[in-house]
């Protein structure tokens, strides 16, 4: 099957999911979201939306592991360095979310990311 198919399957599961989330149904959205993935690896947003998913389960390692693969694909999207430390914050990893904070400001210097990086220095 030609590629372009698996995209446009890929954008029909994720729309799925999306549907599946706002009626609170996350575990069903995870699944849709994974397989949308797996047809478009490079689909940035759904790794963010999969990530913020695994977070609303307090699944926060989860979240993190997945911003860092959808990382590789993109080095410089700044607000992916800045959810891992989110993340990496909220599941007491304090080492990865100081790390990842840093990255993100280096990778654009954002009054979010500043403000982030004082709460994460605080522990």
């Amino acid at each position: 099957m030609p590629k372009h198919y698996d995209d446009i399957e890929s954008e029909d599961l994720y729309e799925m999911a999306l549907q599946w989330a706002s009626q609170g149904f996350y575990d069903k959205a995870i699944e849709l979201i994974k397989k949308s993935i797996e047809l478009n690896p490079n689909f940035i947003g759904a790794y963010i939306d999969l990530a913020h998913y695994y977070a609303k389960k307090h699944r926060y390692n989860d979240a993190f592991h997945v911003l860092k693969k959808a990382s590789k694909i993109d080095t410089q999207f700044h607000r992916l360095n800045y959810l891992m430390a989110k993340y990496a914050y909220k599941s007491g990893d304090y080492v990865a979310a100081s790390k990842y904070i840093d990255r993100a400001i280096e990778l654009s210097a954002e009054k979010l990311y500043i403000k982030a990086k004082a709460i994460i220095d605080k522990k």
